[in-house]
């Protein structure tokens, strides 16, 4: 199962933040869309406002059909008057148009020139009376339709737009302005300033990931007026056909997005040309772009101040926890009793009442763990009186002739009173135990000789068990007291003989294994039941199922002795069945000198 500690839940609890940027892009994206629809109602006004000022201009109103046809017939008529006489001079028709293909921008294109010739007069020879040839008498010339239109769209023209009028046969009438940023539309330069600090480190650190997550607008493309987009264009057939319309294209070399707009040109109730006005996208997109860059920029500080803000508070937080825990560890020892009051914390936090509370908690608990350990004394000292009387009656009672069937109830009675004395005793010497290991002084003894002597008193005090006795190391030297080791090693014999098989051996082996000295007491018997090896030793607890009537009563404080007695060693006590099971083997686990120093 997965653990995660609290900075990393307060991170998972963050997350939801970073929907921001998500939230932020999408934003833009709108925005972008809406730059985009309005520079198209941009473009679509522009291009009106041209077509306005071309609507029924006479230089456009001669491209009409009827008008050109008008033209030649007048023309028709004067080359007849002058078919029998001197050549006369014909209007004549210029006509410059856009030369097939591909047509540069900034190019102005001159349309149809139309001469149109005044009335020609036959004149009379006044010699010879004969008529002579007529003569055609050419009107001024008017100035060029083409050259009209150039003059009014480069006059409505703006920077970084294009402007291009065709006539109804899609030929290019004009043509003016520049998709691209001309000398004039760049600033005058000024005085550089140095880059700050934060240019610096978002050039360093920042444009590399902007360049690799967005796509920068450029002014090198090609810009060239394709011939499909003049004969095939749907924005200008649109127009030609009397409604306006918008297209988005490509460039040649597809490094920019033109978008154009097409508007009719009407004389009377006919249209006659189209205007077109272009533009790149590269403005919408350099704020597009210059947005999601702020957007990246500011999320992520955001990120780093989120994460730096969460993680300095989730350490904070984790700290105070860890170091109440440790206090809470610390104030109370491995046999349950309380060596110090964990000082509450002033904070008004949670963890501040936690921490008020867990003293509380420890206070209590040292008044009442105090309470239990006064409390065998107690009750030892206020049995012992009764207990004596009790003793003293029933010693007096066996001076006197008592009925068979009283005596019965007589020794009972007696042996109650003598399991009683032995509990209060047992209790006793618990507790003073304990009380010599926390004011015991230690010294350096050899261990061999305690486990030698202890076992010659063990065979005089249990004449029915043999004790086999194995020293294998001698010499050894522990820290500690040899009379408490001495009281340890009597719990272990005493444990052993009351578990041990009749007429099998008790043994009794000293030991060294690598840094330690080894006490094992071994004896044939019952194994040990499915418990933690470390709850054998603990105070009050007894395995022992039946006890026979008149037995030795037992509270289970042999073996927590024992492991006080390890433990003011600086080592361990231990019990384990043997590997062959047909016994256990209690022991201790003392340090030498060399560990002790």
């Amino acid at each position: 199962m997965l653990r995660f500690g609290l900075r990393a839940k307060l991170f998972i609890a963050v997350l939801p933040v970073f929907l921001i940027p998500v939230v932020g892009l999408g934003y833009v994206r709108e925005m972008e869309a809406l730059l985009k629809e309005q520079q198209e109602q941009n473009l679509i006004a522009a291009a009106r406002t041209i077509a306005t000022a071309l609507h029924d201009r006479p230089s456009l109103l001669r491209l009409r059909p009827e008008d050109v046809a008008r033209q030649k017939e007048r023309q028709e008529a004067i080359a007849a008057l002058s078919s029998g006489g001197n050549a006369a001079s014909s209007g004549a028709n210029v006509t410059a148009s856009a030369p097939d293909g591909v047509i540069s921008s900034g190019a102005n294109v001159a349309g149809t020139l139309d001469g149109i010739a005044s009335d020609a007069a036959v004149v009379v020879n006044p010699v010879t009376r004969a008529p002579q040839v007529p003569m055609t008498i050419l009107a001024p010339e008017p100035p060029p339709a083409a050259d009209e239109v150039s003059r009014i769209i480069s006059g409505l023209n703006r920077a970084k737009s294009r402007i291009w009028v065709i006539d109804k046969k899609h030929q290019l009438l004009a043509l003016a302005g520049s998709l691209k940023a001309t000398a004039d539309d760049k600033p005058a330069s000024t005085k550089p300033v140095p880059p700050s600090f934060w240019d610096r480190a978002e050039n360093l650190l920042l444009r590399p990931l902007y360049s690799r997550l967005l796509t920068l607008p450029t002014e090198d493309f090609d810009d060239a007026l394709p011939e499909d987009a003049i004969t095939n264009g749907a924005e200008v057939e649109s127009a030609l056909s009397g409604i306006p319309a918008t297209r988005r294209r490509t460039t040649l070399d597809n490094r920019a997005v033109i978008l154009s707009a097409a508007h009719p040109i009407w004389a009377d109730d006919d249209v006659v040309a189209a205007v077109v006005v272009e533009e790149t996208t590269n403005a919408v997109q350099s704020f597009t772009t210059r947005a999601l860059e702020k957007l990246i920029t500011g999320s992520l500080l955001a990120f780093l101040l989120a994460t730096v803000t969460v993680l300095a508070f989730a350490s904070r937080i984790a700290g105070r926890i860890s170091r109440l825990r440790n206090e809470a560890e610390a104030a109370i020892d491995a046999n349950g009793r309380v060596r110090h009051i964990v000082a509450g914390s002033r904070a008004g936090d949670e963890i501040g009442d936690l921490s008020r509370s867990y003293s509380q908690l420890l206070e209590r608990l040292a008044q009442y763990h105090d309470y239990l350990e006064e409390l065998g004394s107690r009750l030892s000292h206020e049995f012992r009186t009764p207990i004596a009387v009790v003793r003293s009656s029933l010693e007096n009672l066996q001076m006197h002739n008592l009925p068979e069937d009283a005596a019965v109830y007589l020794q009972r009675a007696e042996q109650g009173i003598s399991r009683l004395s032995a509990m209060l005793s047992r209790m006793s010497e618990a507790r003073r135990i304990e009380a010599t290991l926390r004011e015991g002084e230690r010294t350096e003894y050899d261990p061999s000789e305690v486990v030698a002597g202890s076992a010659a008193g063990y065979r005089a005090a249990y004449p029915g068990v043999n004790f086999i006795v194995d020293l294998q190391a001698e010499g050894l030297r522990i820290s500690g007291s040899p009379e408490l080791l001495a009281q340890a090693l009597d719990k272990l014999a005493a444990n052993a003989v009351s578990f041990s098989m009749p007429d099998s051996p008790v043994r009794i082996t000293l030991r060294q294994e690598e840094i330690y000295a080894m006490i094992e007491v071994e004896n044939t018997g019952p194994l040990l039941p499915e418990v933690p090896a470390a709850r054998l030793f603990d105070s009050m607890v007894t395995l022992r199922e039946s006890r026979a009537e008149g037995a030795e009563p037992h509270l289970g404080l042999g073996l927590f002795i024992v492991r006080l007695v390890a433990e003011f060693h600086g080592g361990a006590a231990f019990g384990r069945n043997r590997p062959d099971g047909t016994g256990v083997v209690m022991g201790m686990r003392l340090p030498t000198r060399l560990t002790a120093d």
